[in-house]
């Protein structure tokens, strides 16, 4: 199962297009970093590494709005998730997070995989905000 991201709204037809889209594999580990960066939360995930600066608030969106393949996410929620990538890349939390883990695609890998979504957050932040499909 992939997660595909649209700035336009579902048709008939499904979505016009899909600028940022991610594997199973590489969205799990993109929602890892999203949870440790407090841009996510709760629905029983909670972060393990508690990085100052990083702790979830209000405006943090609940997990499952990311487990599944629908849903609408607003500019100012965007904006609230693209801070909060660039923050934990700026921490260095995918090093720490993933030295957890025995195997595990490498921390570069990982790193460019948030760095493509906050990028494309960024993007949506400025819109509409986007569409989980």
């Amino acid at each position: 199962m992939g997660y595909a991201f649209s700035f336009d709204p579902p048709t008939d037809e499904g979505y016009a297009s899909t600028p940022c889209a991610f594997n199973g594999e590489q969205m799990n580990y993109v929602r890892l970093i999203m949870i440790e960066a407090g841009a996510i939360g709760g629905d029983g995930f909670e972060q393990a590494l508690a990085t100052p600066g990083l702790e979830p608030g209000e405006q943090t969106l609940r997990a499952r709005r990311f487990q599944y393949n629908e849903g609408h996410v607003t500019a100012a929620e965007a904006a609230f998730v693209a801070a909060r990538l660039r923050a934990a890349v700026e921490a260095k939390v995918a090093g720490e997070l993933l030295s957890f883990y025995d195997e595990h695609p490498g921390v570069e890998e990982v790193t460019a995989w948030v760095e493509r979504f906050a990028a494309f957050n960024e993007q949506a932040a400025g819109r509409d905000g986007y569409y989980i499909c």
